[in-house]
């Protein structure tokens, strides 16, 4: 280390002693105390302050949710602040400042001549004496000084260490298993021999609750749903405050699609251990459903705006908010709200199955709030393809009948009348129909469509009702919706009408039991495949054991002489440990097998028990929804008597009007209708394009009475 480095060493410390003795002095003063914030003001679990925007008064009996439009100044406290009362400036050496020092090549000189040197006045002697003038003077006694040399360095001493022998704490085979299964589940991915490790640790006391906790990660990622949220849920509810956090918020992290049931403990349990989770936006979504199903509007707000704009889930978020708001009464802040969705989505993801949702919803909206026009132009965007599509075109027709465009409604429940939508059960176009006819004063043509729906649906009413006195259990309808794709060629399904079954199944209600069904037996599959690669594993190690001891035993034949005396032979040593790691890896393999018995064993009896739950669900779903078609059913063939009674009425007086040489009406009526190219008059019963429905237009003309209305008939939705 050279002189220079040291200097820069003490200068270093100094400066630092300086610092610390100075500011070993300096004390902090409180110039101003803290503030607290108001009492009963709102905090999120992360200490942020909180405001609710949606605010409830009660007004006599009733209880009005409002929105907040001014949000007053909360009053969210102060810190204290402090000042330092240093008795001694610290007074830092200004730094120097760098010179950067420019170094020049100079040319080399050139060679001396002696002779110019030489005196005038003595060249003639000093050239006959053959001597030369000396430049420089050299004294004859300068000698080198003398140096004293070196003492001699003494051999350094050492002396003998003293060892202390100490006990190593060695891993026990309970902490060596927990290590190798950890490296299955963490570094070589092999779930299948994680899984059945786990499974061997779980009656460990010690470790029990880590085993727990992995075996509950292992299943998550093996597909068995059913096993991870039963092992996590036990460590939740019984366990260590360090697994029952852990547990709470890997459930939270990674919930799945309908798991709002655990939606409480977990808010719960999450406010207990101060947790923050990030990537959560499945649970939000699940605490948003859970709230709204309580009529909590404020918590299912609260949930929804933890939902960011570049999450996959805001879509979602915003249209339950927009249904939210619905349900709370926000009729306009839920269109605002919807139409900014709808807009989103048409413009980011045309192909998003929400958005024929959102299109449905949004018409729903504005016909409630008496918007026909706006109402009629998002039922239009909604998919063909989509399940509500039927229903939403008759909602359509409604709005154009309330509207006044009577030709629009009746030309498009004509196309559902067809040959094309003949296996469609769809009651209510009918009676659609022929309240367009008779506001047009056709009578004719209403009386007929009244006498082909109850030539379609009286039968099918009667079938109802038989069924309904014979199956009384919720097996009973499922088993009967089961056989729909068990007998595609079958027109009666257990005495009902493939058209009915059809419509029953198709119902939310029952689809999303019917998904949960398939999640089970789903896992129950990735259960035996399990235990079917574990075999699979089993078999191929087995097989390539004999391969290498095959292989040995070939090597052994062709040893030379010099291996055979000395015993070595490089290619022998490594199929010998190849060998060896494949007889381990067998050990394994065969141990998992085994264990992996009775976890399998216990999932399988609960996916069981679980599936046989939504089994039942299904089937009191369908038998509700059933109670409801037959509902329908019954009050529209009631409303047909109606509409009889007001045909044979009106044509009475539409007869005796013209024969007294009335005139029909000439007012012209604003039309629900789109592009011309694409609206379609019809006066024939012919073939129905697909991509035309929707967008038919009566040709029958407006014959009723000028200045007069007909008919007063009404139905209600």
């Amino acid at each position: 280390m050279g002189y220079g480095n040291i200097k820069k060493i003490f200068y270093v410390v100094g400066i630092l002693s300086v610092l610390y003795f100075q500011t070993s002095w300096a004390q902090l003063n409180t110039v101003k105390p803290g503030k607290k914030p108001a009492h009963g003001l709102l905090m999120k679990s992360s200490s942020v302050p909180r405001y609710e925007i949606y605010q409830k008064v009660k007004k006599g009996s009733k209880t009005e949710t409002y929105r907040v439009k001014n949000i007053p100044k909360l009053e969210i406290g102060e810190e204290p602040k402090f000042q330092s009362n240093s008795q001694f400036k610290v007074e830092l050496p200004e730094t120097k400042k760098f010179v950067e020092v420019k170094v020049t090549k100079r040319p080399t000189p050139d060679q001396v001549d002696i002779k110019k040197w030489q005196t005038p006045e003595n060249d003639s002697e000093n050239l006959a004496a053959g001597l030369a003038k000396p430049i420089f003077k050299i004294d004859p006694l300068f000698r080198a000084p003398v140096i004293p040399p070196f003492a001699e360095i003494n051999k350094p001493f050492f002396t003998e260490p003293q060892v202390e022998l100490t006990k190593m704490d060695e891993m026990s085979a309970t902490e060596l298993k927990l290590l190798q299964a950890l490296i299955f589940l963490e570094i070589k991915k092999s779930y299948n021999m994680a899984l059945a490790l786990f499974s061997e640790l779980q009656d460990e006391g010690q470790i029990k609750e880590e085993a727990t906790y992995q075996l509950a990660i292992t299943s998550y990622h093996l597909g068995l749903f059913s096993e991870y949220k039963k092992q996590l849920l036990d460590l939740v509810k019984a366990s260590q405050p360090k697994w029952q956090k852990l547990a709470t918020q890997f459930l939270a992290e990674n919930a799945l699609v309908g798991d709002e049931e655990f939606v409480p403990f977990l808010d719960e349990k999450l406010d207990q251990f101060k947790i923050e989770i990030t990537k959560a936006d499945q649970f939000h979504i699940n605490r948003a459903k859970y709230y709204m199903k309580k009529g909590k509007l404020n918590e299912t707000l609260s949930a929804l705006d933890e939902i960011t704009l570049d999450s996959p889930k805001y879509f979602d978020s915003q249209f339950l908010k927009a249904v939210s708001l619905y349900r709370a009464g926000q009729l306009q802040e839920a269109i605002t709200t919807q139409s900014y969705l709808l807009k989103t989505l048409e413009e980011k993801d045309p192909k998003n199955e929400l958005r024929s949702m959102s299109a449905l919803n949004l018409a729903r909206m504005y016909f409630q709030s008496s918007q026909y026009k706006e109402a009629f132009a998002n039922y239009l965007k909604i998919d063909k393809k989509h399940p509500e599509w039927m229903q939403a075109m008759i909602e359509q027709a409604w709005s154009q009948i309330l509207a006044e465009d009577y030709e629009g409604a009746a030309g498009n429940m004509f196309s559902l009348h067809s040959d094309f939508f003949k296996n469609t059960f769809a009651p209510e176009s009918y009676v659609v129909r022929t309240v367009g006819y008779l506001n047009l004063c056709q009578y004719g043509d209403g009386a007929r469509v009244i006498a082909e729906m109850k030539r379609k649906y009286s039968p099918v009413q009667k079938q109802l009702a038989e069924f309904k006195s014979n199956m009384s259990k919720p097996s009973d309808y499922y088993d009967t919706v089961k056989s729909l794709f068990r007998n595609s060629d079958q027109k009666l399904l257990n005495g009902l009408p493939r058209i009915f079954v059809y419509e029953l199944a198709r119902h939310p209600s029952f689809t999303n039991e019917q998904n949960l069904i398939n999640e089970s037996e789903d896992q129950v599959l990735r259960f035996n495949k399990i235990a079917l690669d574990l075999i699979k594993q089993e078999r191929d190690l087995f097989k390539a054991q004999n391969e290498i001891k095959a292989r040995i035993i070939e090597l052994k034949k062709n040893l030379t002489a010099e291996e055979k005396k000395t015993g070595k032979n490089d290619k022998i040593v490594y199929e010998e440990k190849r060998l060896l790691n494949a007889g381990l890896k067998l050990f394994i393999a065969k141990k998992a097998r085994t264990s992996i018995k009775e976890l399998r064993k216990n999932g399988l009896a609960r996916l069981e028990s679980e599936k046989n739950e939504f089994l039942n669900r299904a089937g009191i779903a369908l038998q509700k929804r059933f109670a409801e078609m037959d509902t329908t059913l019954k009050n529209t063939l009631d409303q047909s008597e109606v509409l009889n009674y007001e045909i044979f009425s009106g044509a009475g007086e539409h007869i005796r009007y013209q024969m007294a040489g009335g005139e029909i009406t000439d007012k012209e009526r604003e039309q629900l209708k789109v592009e011309d190219n694409k609206a379609l008059n019809w006066n024939f019963k012919g073939e129905i394009w697909e991509d035309e429905l929707g967008h038919y237009r009566s040709s029958l003309k407006n014959v009723c009475p000028r200045e007069e209305k007909v008919s007063q008939f009404e139905v209600s939705k």
